[in-house]
């Protein structure tokens, strides 16, 4: 089995940080109306929001978060698989944990990542509903990345994701990354031009890396972890970008997070990853993305930034800041 998207553009979907959360059938028509044809979630258990999805015609990707996996390590599988049987003909695929290695969790998960994904997959086949699966990792993940040509894993990585790499094949999935051109540039503004994220750069702003000309940072990343796939063997996975958005503000702490700047990132990538332009080094194709995300999340932890409770393409109210053409 292998999956199969049905839009290029899908939007990531979460109400759990809400004040007022969005209701199921709101979210799920607005995500329909803005063209989207699959979105992507952060639980399993919200199976009023896949019903309202299903309703629409939307594919939906579930997530078992992080404290799941150590149920799912020790064959505990029977809550998730239970969703997928009854949901089967609209989950397209299952995400195991979400930016499970990232260093803010001091490797409390790093363990349980192999043997939980390697569970849930042969149960799932157990039940007569083999599904794609993934993990949508942080960029972090990569030891070196610039240039493209010299990417890498972190080294205290490799093993496992070269194992969970190993599953996502077998069992028909995709390689999932996030990729966040607002963070790099708000990390190193010395170095990274605007332009350069926001798929507006002219040629004094391109890189160039060998025989390859990069336009934008989005496609330098994306080509860095495909380097850095291909060194461990599983350069033939598709790469599906996860995340990948543009907070609205707040200015005031944040030069480039802007109204203007968000909703030029979010076409421009949108564009770009229908193209069929692909990348430099892998051309010729679509690119499956997820806007992250369809709503502002009011309570949401600014503990990384101000810009947390910014990345919506609707507020926390459900109305729209600006208009994508999906």
């Amino acid at each position: 089995m292998s999956v199969k998207f049905a839009s290029t553009i899908g939007v990531n979907f979460s109400n759990t940080f809400q004040k007022t959360p969005i209701s199921a059938t709101t979210a799920a028509s607005q995500i329909a109306g803005i063209g989207a044809g699959v979105v992507k979630m952060f639980n399993y258990t919200q199976t009023d929001f896949i019903k309202a999805a299903k309703a629409e015609g939307l594919q939906v990707i579930l997530d078992v978060p992080n404290g799941g996996l150590s149920d799912l390590s020790k064959n505990i599988t029977s809550a998730v698989v239970d969703v997928v049987k009854q949901y089967s003909d609209t989950i397209i695929m299952v995400c195991v944990g979400n930016e499970p290695l990232g260093s803010w969790w001091n490797k409390a998960y790093n363990d349980l990542l192999t043997p939980a994904i390697q569970n849930l997959n042969t149960a799932l086949i157990a039940a007569k509903v083999p599904t794609p699966l993934t993990v949508p990792f942080n960029f972090a993940i990569m030891g070196a990345s610039y240039p493209p040509s010299k990417g890498a894993l972190n080294s205290s990585y490799t093993t496992i994701v070269t194992d969970v790499c190993k599953v996502i094949k077998s069992s028909g999935g995709v390689f999932m990354i996030n990729i966040y051109p607002f963070l790099d540039i708000n990390s190193n503004p010395k170095d990274i031009k605007l332009p350069y994220c926001l798929f507006t750069a002219t040629s004094a702003h391109w890189v160039q890396d060998g025989n390859f000309t990069y336009k934008n940072i989005f496609d330098a990343s994306y080509d860095a972890l495909y380097v850095a796939l291909t060194a461990i063997g599983y350069g033939d996975l598709s790469i599906v970008v996860g995340e990948c958005g543009w907070p609205t503000g707040p200015e005031a702490d944040y030069v480039a997070a802007t109204l203007a700047n968000a909703t030029t990132f979010n076409q421009n990538l949108i564009a770009h990853c229908k193209s069929g332009l692909g990348t430099p080094r892998v051309p010729n194709t679509d690119i499956n993305c997820f806007i992250f995300e369809m709503y502002d999340e009011d309570k949401k932890s600014t503990a990384p930034g101000k810009f947390e409770t910014h990345w919506g393409i609707n507020n926390a109210s459900g109305e729209a800041k600006y208009t994508l053409s999906l």
